[in-house]
């Protein structure tokens, strides 16, 4: 079977109790403030910048997964899971440190593939292999360095700066900083390169392309939201799996949504634990396969801890960028 391993740092906020986060950034070489940084919940549309004096307010909800990024020209990327610090009110600090050069991963032997056909996979398995797809553009594709191990069977991907996607299937200008993206390969019976599985993770921010979306652009993500991981994730903690459409098989037969999941609240979360390897799960004839391999927290409105828990294949594990939605959509 060939599994999809579809992670990203991802995140979600809560409806109600509005929470302000406040904070101070500055340099780690001289502690001078630093001006323009980008703050975002990882994978949302929230975010600003710090001012001239490295100062930053940003609100998000109270039972919050999502760690906070911090990003600048110039600086390594700062990513902070534990976000109840910046509830202080006397801000507190975050250093930046200075960027430095780096090669990037040293592969000894010939690479024998053009880069051409590298970037082909890298757009088809990072975007999708859909017709929303075909709306989708990155527009710094040199930024993206491409590597292909004949002796590992793998490609490697990895980028210096964001990705920079125009999503004009749902709408999205979005920033993706890859943090790390394989395609494993294995050699099918006529001897051409298979995909046995993809993986990659990083953080993102959404951003508008309209200030007011389009009314095409608003269906679209209503179309990508039915049935997506998101929506599985925000139904399997509120149980309501039956009332959003997802039926779970287990060896080709249904049975109840709830058999082979063990739910407990525990504080603001909700942890999962499953009682079987493996389930399918069926939405409106879509179908998408489950690999447990630990217990994982999922937040009020989808967001899931650690994003290592589980595979996901099929339908769920093939929605690439083209089709991902911010986990603020429709809150």
């Amino acid at each position: 079977m060939k599994y999809v391993l579809f992670l990203s740092l991802l995140f979600s906020l809560q409806l109600h109790a509005q929470e302000v986060y406040t904070g101070r950034i500055l340099s780690a070489k001289d502690s001078t403030a630093l001006q323009g940084v980008s703050i975002y919940f990882d994978g949302t549309s929230l975010g600003t910048v710090s001012n001239s004096k490295g100062f930053f307010k940003i609100q998000n909800s109270a039972s919050n997964i999502s760690p906070l990024i911090f990003r600048s020209i110039g600086y390594k990327t700062r990513t902070v899971s534990n976000i109840s610090v910046f509830k202080d009110e006397n801000y507190p600090i975050v250093f930046l440190e200075e960027s430095m050069d780096e090669l990037g991963t040293v592969i000894l032997e010939t690479d024998p593939w053009s880069r051409k056909r590298k970037l082909n996979y890298f757009r088809r398995e990072f975007l999708g292999n859909t017709k929303a797809s075909l709306k989708c553009k990155i527009l710094n594709e040199d930024a993206i360095k491409l590597k292909y191990s004949p002796s590992k069977n793998e490609l490697i991907a990895y980028a210096e700066e964001p990705i920079l996607i125009k999503n004009n299937h749902l709408g999205y200008f979005i920033e993706y900083e890859l943090i790390d993206f394989t395609i494993k390969f294995s050699i099918g019976s006529s001897g051409l390169n298979l995909i046995e599985y993809t993986f990659y993770e990083g953080s993102s921010f959404y951003k508008e392309l309209k200030e007011q979306p389009r009314k095409r652009h608003l269906k679209n993500r209503e179309e990508a939201f039915e049935g997506s991981l998101l929506q599985f994730m925000r139904s399997l903690a509120k149980k309501e799996l039956a009332k959003d459409g997802f039926k779970i098989f287990y060896e080709r037969f249904q049975v109840p949504e709830y058999k082979y999941f063990d739910i407990q609240q525990e504080h603001q979360f909700t942890k999962v634990v499953m009682t079987k390897d493996s389930i399918s799960i069926l939405h409106k004839n879509n179908q998408s396969g489950l690999v447990y391999k630990s217990p994982f927290y999922i937040d009020e409105f989808g967001n899931f801890t650690p994003t290592r828990a589980f595979n996901i294949s099929g339908v769920m594990g093939q929605a690439r960028m083209s089709l991902c939605l911010p986990l603020n959509y429709a809150l």
